[in-house]
Order: structure tokens, then sequence, then C-alpha cells
């Protein structure tokens, strides 16, 4: 079932080579050797990023490229993969975005590689089901609809919990659906189980309209990462340092004054106050990339492929920049 997939990879790659030609006819990408004067960098407005958005608020990134002689050109995306799109392009250096996208965008030939953790969230994505469901253990879900989006990294946290209590995709009916008519179709008894992630989660969870099976943890981290252009982080390697230490910075900042955070969060990431401080809580923004942390970007790399979700495993010894 799981395969099926392998359809919105497809039109995502189709999207990606036409923009890679793009970049080839219309953009010059920066060359090896020649340290660049501004460095563009592609964010989402979502709490996995919530560091990067303070220290750009604070003006950490600005302070700290500009010890490195580099300008900072801050881009916004409203997805993950639409920053994939924007290396394919040639209209971004650096960015941010999901494990799945990171490796959709690698395997379908986009030049970019991990330069840093971005930032982790086990408890930020679950398994739920309807708050009064009869059902309470994952067991339980054989021959019962289950949801979430296809491609997106609730579907990696659906197969292992499933693999872990002796079940594949083929034990259920797996139904394909976005978060707002996830939340919708647990509401009104449509599906028995999902899985979803923060915002949705926890804004579904204040109300009392879910409960929680299983999360993340010790599973799956929920890994978004740091990515730059290969090019660009072979010649800049001092503008990258540089805007790690920025996003160090912002995420103490989150961490010293975390009210004060929040009010500047919420100029941007549109979450109201009270769920917003309850969903920047469960990410941790200055994870380093351990070894566990890099064989559970391997552990993604094997089931995108597996799954048809990319043609062919990514070179992982060239996608993490050390």
């Amino acid at each position: 079932m799981i395969k099926k997939l392998a359809g919105m990879v497809v039109v995502l790659s189709l999207i990606m080579v036409t923009a890679g030609c793009s970049r080839l006819n219309n953009n010059q990408p920066t060359q090896s050797g020649q340290q660049a004067s501004e460095l563009r960098l592609g964010v989402v407005p979502l709490p996995h990023y919530a560091h990067m958005w303070i220290a750009m608020k604070n003006g950490y990134i600005d302070e700290e490229l500009a010890k490195v002689g580099v300008r900072l050109k801050w881009q916004t995306f409203s997805l993950g993969p639409m920053v994939s799109e924007a290396f394919a392009a040639g209209h971004l250096d650096v960015g941010v975005m999901g494990d799945f996208p990171a490796f959709i965008g690698r395997s379908a030939g986009i030049d970019y590689q991990i330069v840093s953790i971005a930032s982790t969230a086990p408890k930020a994505l679950a398994l739920v089901v309807k708050n009064n469901s009869s059902i309470n253990n994952i067991s339980e879900l054989k021959g019962k609809k289950v949801a979430t989006t296809r491609g997106a990294y609730g579907t990696k946290l659906l197969s292992l919990l499933l693999d872990k209590n002796g079940m594949t995709f083929n034990d259920i009916q797996f139904i394909n659906m976005s978060m707002d008519d996830l939340s919708l179709a647990l509401v009104h008894g449509d599906v028995d189980a999902g899985v979803m992630w923060d915002p949705v989660l926890t804004r579904m969870g204040d109300v009392g309209e879910i409960r929680v099976l299983a999360d993340g943890t010790d599973i799956y981290p929920g890994t978004a990462v740091l990515v730059a252009d290969t090019k660009f982080a072979a010649s800049n390697p001092k503008a990258i340092e540089a805007l790690k230490i920025a996003l160090q910075r912002g995420a103490q900042f989150i961490k010293d004054n975390p009210d004060e955070a929040i009010k500047l969060l919420g100029e941007d990431i549109k979450i109201p106050p009270d769920q917003l401080k309850k969903v920047v809580a469960k990410f941790n923004y200055d994870e380093a990339l351990t070894d566990s942390l890099a064989a559970d970007l391997n552990d993604t790399n094997v089931f995108l492929q597996k799954n048809g979700l990319t043609k062919s495993q990514v070179d992982m010894q060239l996608f993490i920049r050390k």
C-alpha cells in the first residue's frame, strides 16, 4: 500500500528536474573556491525552525555573518519541498527542511549536503485516535482505517510502529490525508486512527479531541536538517560556521527567555501563544549530528528507496558534510 506514495515523488522529481534545467540555463552557480558576499537562506515559518527565526529577528545571523564578510538574504517558504525546489532552481545557498524532502531532493539530483541538524522533536508527531475511541493499543488497528499524509515523515513513524507490533501496511486500510482533513476525519469518525504532527497535534490535544497511542519517542526523532549547496559549502566554510553559531545563539535565547521568544515568534509563526509555547517546548534546537542521528537518517534513506519514494539510496558519505 505504501508504494502508492511513489506518485507524489515522481511529480516532485519532475518539478526538480525542470527547475534544475532552469538553474543551468539562467543562473550562475557558486564557483568552487570563490567566497560569496551573500548567503541566501531559505526558512519555513514552523516551530521546527523557531531558533532560526529568533536568530534572524535578534540580529544574530547578521552579526555572525558580518564577521566573515557575508550578508544575509532571508527567504521564506511555506513548505520544506518548496525549499528543495528553490535549491534546484539555484535560488538558495542554505535552507531547512525535514529529512524526507531532503533525501527526495538529493536523490532527484539536487546537489546539496546536510551541514547540521536543525531540530529534533519525537513528541511532536504521534499516532492518535479519537479521544473516546475503544482502541487502546496499536495491535487493535488491524483492518482499521489509518490515515496520514503520503510522502511526509508521519509515514515512517506509522511504518515503524506497525513493524514494532508485528504488522505492516497490508494489515490496515491506509488512507492518504492532509493534516486538516485528518483532524476532521478523526472527529467525525471517518477514520479510526492517524499520524499527525504539530501544531495540529497540540491543538487537538488541548481541546480533548484526540488521544495519543504512541509518539516518536525512542523510535523516530522527527529530524529536520540544515542543508547547503555543495559548492557553496566547500567555498564558504566560515559562513556556514558563522550561521551555525548564530542559530546556537537563537536556541539559547529560547531557553533563557521562553516568554519573550514566544512573543517574537508569534509575529511569523501563526499559532496561538499558549499552544506555541507547548509546541516549541517539544523541540530540541541544539542537537549535534551524533552517530545515532546519522544512523537514523540512513534508516530514512533506506526506507524511502525500499518503498519506492526515491529511485535509489543516497550516498551518505557525500550527503552529510563533516
